[in-house]
């Protein structure tokens, strides 16, 4: 069975890719909340440390778990359209993944376990997880061809991510849980949406393929994904407040908003048949490294 979760994980989670995107994402994320608890109390009380690392090893856990989680969601769809998947090809049983989610679960808690606050993020995303997965394996619900409600229904995923990573933080500074959180949360929330809408946007969408554009077409689809790259660069503005007083290094926060920018000129000046993913992923990458470099050269400022 290891040599099976082997290849799941180089098939469907493969470190070279996943691990920078979760270590951007963790350490950009608490970032981010830290920036925005600074801006209510101006005072600084985020730094990384040992606890930082185990934020990190759950962060990355959680997001084998939900990769885990959106291939059983999947499996039916991924036989036909990617049947080289490690789960589609029957390299790995689905009892296989059931071992990992499990294994994954205790790994999590435990890692969480005397942090307190970041013990109930932790276990809130774990058990909208599990709910997930018995509609999908009990009811078969959502259906994955309703793309509108299986969005919506996997939305809070990404928001209890953002929250354990705030919880975290919570328990790191000795700090209160306050509105401050609300900010970050919205950005993360834009520019996860363009991701997810920028890489389904397609001209010519594939017999069967799940693509927003058989919903809302093919020009309103790539609208809405540029539009929410958009609103995370006015949103990432108003939480780093670039143009306060030593708050100058913020306005690194709009560097990243150049990739949705060349995607979105590829896609119509250069006729595209499909948004350039390489420009929707390194978006996301770029987006939360951003707010880690402000964070950091912010607190070395004069």
């Amino acid at each position: 069975m290891i040599a099976r979760l082997r290849r799941y994980v180089r098939g469907s989670f493969p470190p070279a890719l996943y691990l920078p995107y979760a270590l951007a994402w963790a350490l950009g994320g608490t970032a981010m909340f830290a920036l925005g608890q600074r801006l209510q109390t101006r005072i600084d009380t985020w730094r990384p440390g040992w606890a930082t690392l185990a934020t990190v090893a759950s962060f990355t856990v959680l997001l084998l778990m939900v990769r885990a989680v959106d291939d059983l969601r999947d499996l039916h769809y991924d036989r036909i359209h990617n049947p080289r998947r490690p789960l589609a090809s029957g390299a790995v049983a689905v009892r296989d993944l059931g071992v990992l989610l499990g294994a994954g679960a205790v790994a999590v808690l435990l890692l969480n376990a005397p942090r307190g606050l970041a013990l109930a993020g932790a276990a809130s995303a774990l058990l909208y997880l599990a709910l997930l997965l018995a509609a999908d394996r009990l009811a078969h619900w959502p259906s994955g061809d309703a793309l509108v409600v299986s969005a919506l229904i996997s939305l809070p995923v990404q928001l209890l991510l953002g929250g354990y990573l705030y919880t975290a933080l919570l328990h790191d500074t000795h700090r209160s849980a306050g509105t401050a959180a609300l900010l970050p949360l919205a950005t993360m929330l834009a520019v996860f949406t363009h991701l997810e809408l920028a890489r389904k946007t397609t001209r010519a969408p594939k017999p069967g393929e799940r693509s927003y554009v058989t919903v809302f077409g093919v020009e309103a689809t790539a609208r809405a994904a540029l539009a929410s790259a958009a609103v995370a660069t006015v949103l990432a503005l108003l939480l780093v407040r670039p143009w306060s007083a030593g708050a100058e290094a913020g306005w690194l926060v709009l560097l990243p908003a150049a990739l949705p920018a060349r995607g979105a000129l590829r896609f119509w000046r250069d006729g595209a048949e499909r948004w350039p993913a390489a420009d929707a992923g390194f978006y996301l990458l770029a987006a939360f490294t951003a707010f880690l470099v402000v964070d950091l050269l912010e607190r070395h400022a004069p």
